[in-house]
């Protein structure tokens, strides 16, 4: 296992990166027939409780998100220190820290993610950058690479055999392959949990590339799929606030 996925691509210049990096995150949707490519080989459960529909906008009360393994197994645990900051530590079954990320206060100010185990990474920075017209969020690598988390539409839905009415896909990008996916539906979903949650958990698929010494980490896929349900619960309180200030 190769820690993190910073190893560059095999047997590609670093030109011909660049160009496989435009041209597979360009795109602002899945096709189904690269979700129908996408062979899971693995699934963790995140049981994150996120935010319901009708409530004051305070943030997460949930201080603590656990990740699980099929059997039940602790495999990684989310923590943050008090609930009025969204800074976490991802640490492993063992306690040990593995990613941290930080977030800041103010509009166009994106998370910072910091990768604890890579001694041979020159930077141990990971980028966010998105726009405010779109859910999806790319995200830069040390090396230099790229990948994205967006949101799978009606017919992509269909491939995962989800119902748009009835549940959601959260789909990760690398080099133009879908490799891993959140799954919430009324089978997967965090109990206690509904359609209407904001933030909430469910099953995150894994594809070969994760763990693969030319893909991503396991513990980078989890902190950043857990990044994309922060701003579900961030754009959930930005409405909620702004229907208790037009009520006002």
């Amino acid at each position: 296992m190769f820690p993190l996925g910073l190893a560059p691509a095999s047997g590609l210049e670093e030109k011909d990166c660049v160009v496989t990096r435009a041209s597979s995150l360009s795109g602002s949707t899945i096709s189904p027939a690269q979700a129908s490519c996408f062979t899971p080989v693995s699934s963790l459960h995140i049981d994150s409780t996120g935010l319901a529909l009708i409530r004051l906008p305070f943030p997460p009360s949930q201080l603590e998100i656990t990740i699980r393994k099929p059997d039940g197994h602790l495999a990684y645990t989310s923590k943050r220190t008090k609930r009025s900051s969204g800074n976490c530590t991802l640490l492993d079954a063992s306690d040990t820290p593995l990613i941290t990320t930080s977030y800041f206060f103010g509009p166009c100010r994106e998370p910072i993610i910091s990768l604890l185990d890579c001694d041979k990474a020159p930077e141990h920075n990971v980028k966010l950058t998105s726009k405010w017209t779109s859910r999806k969020c790319t995200y830069l690598l040390p090396d230099g690479r790229a990948f994205a988390w967006e949101y799978a539409g009606k017919k992509t839905l269909a491939t995962f055999d989800i119902d748009a009415a009835k549940g959601t896909a959260l789909i990760l990008k690398l080099d133009g392959r879908v490799v891993a996916a959140l799954i919430r539906n009324e089978k997967t979903r965090t109990p206690g949990t509904t359609y209407f949650s904001a933030g909430n958990g469910g099953e995150l698929l894994l594809g070969s590339d994760v763990n693969d010494k030319h893909g991503l980490g396991e513990e980078l896929v989890v902190a950043t799929c857990l990044v994309m349900l922060k701003k579900e619960c961030d754009r959930r309180r930005a409405l909620q606030i702004m229907v208790i200030s037009g009520a006002v």
